[in-house]
């Protein structure tokens, strides 16, 4: 994506005042690169302009509405597009690691039982520029601190806003924007299974994730609707689809949900579904929200992940991290947004 299309309000202006073609580059860089949030802050550029651009395309499209701090250090932003809908974006510190993750959609059509953002349905899709300028806001928050990684698992089905959510990884990872690694940039989806082929075709290197959750197809169907329309032998093919054509690692995300998905012939047809070198069980224990599921107990799910490994599949337990400001996996407007009380995992 070119700043022309990234910024074509921008453009408009430019355009209309007659400005030579460097001042877009310059204003690329001001918001890309110094993370300007008002056009005063962009002293290369001049006073007019400034002031046209103020006027005719604010630096600032998403206004900031709240920032709350977990007991874990992790930080939930709440934003307010120009339209006046609420989304939300999470930065969680862990080390030299310094994440954000993002949303691309105002809510989310998957209607996933387990999720909240699921309960609120869709509202639109967000814009390039709306997706890349969380992690701009994230940036300018926590400097001189550096944002380490991006994943795309906030908010929304990024395959069903697929043109808009390249375009902002391309201009976070451009050496003259925003200059993440596309190696430190993770997309997730819950099994597009056209968009995960034409994603592995991308020239980037982008990181892929796919909410699986379930080995066994009635289950899947049961908590995941879209399983109704891309079964799981559908999903595997194009999931060696995508190692087949990138050679890179593939995530396969797991909410464990108590009773659900947790037991010990889940571990064994995961460990016959997942057989390949390049595949990697991300397990999560289900984070609080209002949906009637619970969590599997921490002591499970660590026997949960000994047995995966026992049979051979490389997996990985995470930690959940900012439960006490609904800022967890799963419950991006939880509260927020819905207006429910936030009750913390056990």
């Amino acid at each position: 994506m070119n700043a022309a299309e990234f910024l074509p309000d921008v453009q408009a202006v430019l355009e209309e005042r007659n400005e030579p073609s460097y001042r877009m580059r310059q204003i690329y860089r001001a918001l890309t690169g110094s993370l300007v949030r008002d056009w005063e802050e962009a002293t290369n550029l001049p006073r007019g302009l400034q002031a046209a651009l103020s006027e005719g395309a604010p630096a600032a499209a998403l206004t900031l509405e709240r920032v709350s701090l977990a007991t874990d250090g992790t930080r939930k932003y709440l934003f307010y597009t120009s339209d006046g809908h609420a989304i939300e974006t999470v930065m969680i510190p862990e080390k030299a690691r310094r994440t954000v993750c993002i949303s691309t959609q105002v809510g989310c059509a998957m209607g996933c039982t387990f999720c909240a953002t699921g309960l609120l349905g869709i509202k639109r899709n967000l814009k390039a520029r709306e997706i890349a300028e969380q992690v701009f806001v994230c940036a300018r928050d926590i400097a001189p601190e550096r944002v380490s990684n991006v994943v795309v698992m906030g908010m929304g089905e990024p395959m069903l806003n697929y043109d808009a959510t390249l375009g902002a990884l391309r201009v976070l990872n451009d050496p003259d924007g925003f200059g993440l690694a596309a190696r430190h940039i993770a997309v997730s989806t819950s099994g597009l299974v056209e968009k995960i082929r034409r994603f592995a075709d991308e020239p980037e290197q982008f990181h892929l994730a796919i909410s699986l959750h379930t080995p066994f197809e009635d289950e899947r169907r049961g908590i995941m609707p879209v399983a109704a329309h891309h079964t799981i032998p559908e999903l595997m093919d194009a999931a060696r689809y995508f190692v087949a054509r990138t050679r890179r690692k593939l995530f396969f995300e797991y909410t464990l949900l108590a009773g659900v998905n947790d037991q010990p012939r889940h571990v064994e047809a995961l460990a016959e579904l997942l057989d390949h070198p390049l595949y990697h069980l991300n397990l999560l224990r289900f984070n609080w929200t209002d949906t009637g599921f619970s969590a599997t107990s921490k002591a499970d799910a660590r026997r949960f992940l000994e047995y995966a490994r026992e049979l051979g599949l490389s997996a990985t337990l995470r930690p959940s991290r900012g439960q006490d400001i609904d800022a967890a996996c799963g419950q991006l407007a939880a509260k927020d947004l819905r207006g429910r009380p936030a009750i913390p995992m056990a």
